[in-house]
């Protein structure tokens, strides 16, 4: 990932503090690994419990999904962050994941802290574990 797209995570979550923030990541995945080319926000659609939930519409995904195959990409992950918590997956970010098809697909949770410090971490979520597994989040 780039610098100015790990950058403009954390600053989409210190904007959106103390709710949590959502976006997309787009690119291309090969047996090289994952390149995410572009980061795209979109709106938490969560009503009750923004603190603490982040919901993407559906159309929202869609939309994003056939912009991102006109230039021969795709959605390859999501993000998202945990004001005031860990910025790791959470059982809520597990369970969902499992309820969908997220075999493969990277996950970014970008903690952050009082509005101000943040810190990324990339996740993989495994269909076969039911779980996320680390990843190395390298920024060029």
């Amino acid at each position: 990932m780039r610098r100015a797209d790990a950058d403009a995570i954390a600053g989409h979550a210190r904007e959106g503090y103390p709710h949590e923030v959502c976006g997309f990541l787009v690119g291309a995945a090969d047996h090289l690994g994952v390149r995410v080319v572009k980061v795209i926000p979109v709106a938490n659609r969560e009503k009750e419990t923004p603190a603490v939930r982040y919901l993407i519409a559906d159309e929202d995904q869609i939309a994003i999904q056939r912009d991102a195959r006109k230039d021969g990409l795709d959605i390859v992950g999501v993000y998202h962050s945990h004001p005031d918590h860990p910025a790791r997956p959470s059982e809520t970010d597990r369970r969902i994941a499992a309820e969908g098809l997220s075999d493969g697909r990277i996950y970014i949770v970008c903690g952050v802290t009082g509005g101000r410090d943040t810190v990324t971490t990339a996740w993989v979520f495994r269909d076969g574990t039911q779980s996320f597994a680390e990843e190395p989040f390298d920024v060029e």
